[in-house]
């Protein structure tokens, strides 16, 4: 019953990241990938920081900028770098591999022995996906499909580091949130000048809808996430990342009335049974 409970709430994360595109393009549409990507994840982790007023101390602090890095900045980079120079979904099918890399990691640094179980889900999860988007232009950009990559490659890296390396004895799971939050997004500070040039102008409702993806898609999600880590093997939580596109395009039929095709129907059926498949408890590598 309680691996069930943190389970559900693991995968609130991925549901309120797939709500990320309609948030950013109904509020946010400024074509500033890199500003909003800093946006959503500096005021936060600064806010948390002051408000809890603890930092690491020792290897934390290599150790907090590394997994910062990891799962936030050097993350957000690559996966805006793919949304420009992908169409619509492409990113989404290439980043539905990160299970997989999660596989390895959690093999080589965990001894977690991946499982018949966990390959079904992969097949299940990336079929899915694909047929989700199955009427969506297939363009190919190289530059972008190598971004996606990457940035599947070093999300799975941190999602197994953050079991392996564990937290701080007394520090709570929010307290290690905002460390990765700050110290991640101190390496979009340069990327923002570097890549966009300067600051955007914000309207009251572009402010509201950063608010909305700093507190709510990055704070409270990541929390969660880190949270489900801990708890549940990395294995289990990246397997729940399907979630993410699924919540995309049920939001996008919903809110923006796109519509859906039969075999789109069959690919939403089959990502639900792959969350199924994967989460049933068999074994420790789970």
């Amino acid at each position: 019953m309680k691996q069930t409970k943190d389970t559900l709430l693991t995968m609130l994360t991925p549901m309120l990241w797939g709500s990320t595109y309609i948030i950013a393009s109904v509020l946010i549409p400024i074509q500033r990938p890199v500003f909003v990507a800093f946006m959503r994840a500096f005021p936060i982790g600064l806010i948390l920081l002051l408000w809890y007023r603890k930092l690491p101390k020792g290897i934390w602090i290599l150790k907090s900028l590394i997994l910062g890095s990891l799962n936030i900045g050097i993350f957000f980079l690559f996966l805006f770098i793919a949304a420009y120079r992908l169409p619509g979904g492409i990113a989404s099918i290439i980043g539905s591999v990160q299970p997989v890399f999660v596989i390895f990691f959690s093999w080589v640094l965990l001894k977690e022995k991946p499982t018949m179980r966990s390959y079904a889900a992969i097949v299940m999860m990336v079929t899915g996906v694909i047929l989700l988007l199955f009427k969506q232009q297939m363009a190919i950009d190289v530059w972008g499909v190598l971004a996606a990559l990457c940035g599947a490659v070093v999300m799975a890296l941190g999602v197994v580091l953050t079991k392996y390396w564990g937290k701080p004895e007394g520090i709570s799971q929010m307290v290690f949130t905002s460390w990765q939050l700050f110290f991640g997004s101190l390496i979009l500070i340069p990327a923002v000048f570097i890549m966009e040039g300067s600051i955007p102008a914000l309207t009251p409702v572009n402010i509201a809808g950063l608010a909305i993806l700093g507190v709510v898609n990055t704070g409270l999600a990541y929390f969660l996430w880190f949270r489900g880590i801990e708890i549940l093997s990395p294995v289990r939580v990246s397997l729940l990342s399907p979630v993410n596109p699924l919540t995309a395009f049920l939001l996008g039929y919903v809110v923006l009335g796109q519509s859906i095709s039969p075999i789109q129907l069959v690919g939403v059926a089959i990502i639900i049974a792959s969350i199924f498949v994967s989460q049933k408890k068999t074994s420790k590598a789970g």
